[in-house]
């Protein structure tokens, strides 16, 4: 009888030594989890501190440009009320000329370089008319002859005239170079 008590008090001591290495083993690694969340809100932590950084090295940059270009301003409206008029035109004229030098510091930094809409759209009618202009001169046929005839031609009196020849609107496109659902869209339009 003390043998078997004996046997079950062994069992159970190395049952509660293996519950103890397993429930150390949860701890071990629920604490090396809580080390890597800590790790990880520190990197966060600096990565944002930096981020707040940045930005305030950038409104301090750009406070600074504001202030240098605001300063020439005063300093030119300063000088328009003490000075006489030739000396508030080329007060005005050598402001006007600060701020072109401080634009085209800021316009070196960026390299980027915007246009606006109207310039591009003259430049690229200029670049269609002077690509007509400039076309081959080739000996007059009857087919550069009807070629120039329809040069001459809006698109859509060109589309009604090909139509009218009882062509499809897949080969008015491929003729005219233009896209198909744009030719069916004109045909649409005129009907």
């Amino acid at each position: 009888m003390t043998t078997i008590l004996i046997a079950v008090l062994f069992f159970l001591q190395l049952l509660s030594f293996y519950f103890l290495i397993i429930l150390n083993t949860k701890l071990a690694k629920f604490k090396e989890l809580e080390k890597k969340q800590e790790r990880l809100m520190r990197e966060m932590d600096d990565t944002i501190s930096m981020y707040l950084t940045e930005m305030k090295d950038e409104n301090d940059r750009f406070i600074q440009e504001l202030q240098n270009v605001s300063q020439p301003a005063l300093a030119s409206t300063s000088i328009q009320h003490t000075a006489p008029v030739m000396e508030q035109k080329h007060s005005s004229l050598s402001t006007v000329q600060q701020k072109k030098e401080d634009s085209s510091t800021t316009l070196e930094a960026d390299t980027r370089v915007y246009v606006p809409k109207n310039i591009v759209a003259n430049a690229y009618s200029r670049q269609q008319q002077a690509s007509a202009n400039n076309s081959p001169v080739v000996p007059t046929t009857t087919a550069n002859h009807e070629q120039k005839k329809e040069q001459t031609l809006t698109l859509e009196q060109q589309v009604l005239e090909l139509m009218k020849q009882g062509k499809t609107s897949e080969e008015i496109a491929k003729q005219l170079q233009k896209g198909k659902t744009e030719i069916e869209l004109l045909l649409k339009f005129q009907h």
